[in-house]
């Protein structure tokens, strides 16, 4: 699943093979986390109508061990509780193949 990254990533994703369901906002992302089950969570630290901590925080509580990357544009911030949550943290602009490298990792754990 993927919440609020924009076209460019989910089409990426596409193209390398993997089922996509996009999210346009938190409530959308956590309607689908409690419908589905994902094999692997890409999302913005903020996203509209919902902060990426509070959806990690949902995940986190219905399905402990899914895999799950944060994309952010602060580079300067604390993401020290994200990454004390076993989330992976991913800077944007992305680079398609450090999204590449970052799922495969997290997928084949």
């Amino acid at each position: 699943m993927i919440l609020s990254s924009g076209k460019v990533s989910a089409c990426f994703l596409r193209e390398e093979g993997y089922e996509v369901n996009e999210a346009r906002d938190g409530d959308e992302a956590l309607d689908l986390l409690d419908k589905f089950r994902f094999d692997l969570v890409l999302s913005d630290l903020h996203s509209p109508r919902f902060e990426g901590m509070a959806v990690l925080s949902h995940l986190r509580s219905i399905s402990p061990d899914i895999p799950i990357i944060i994309m952010t544009g602060n580079t300067h911030g604390d993401l020290s509780a994200t990454q004390a949550r076993g989330v992976a943290c991913i800077s944007k602009p992305l680079s398609f193949e450090d999204l590449r490298s970052q799922i495969s990792e997290l997928i084949e754990r």
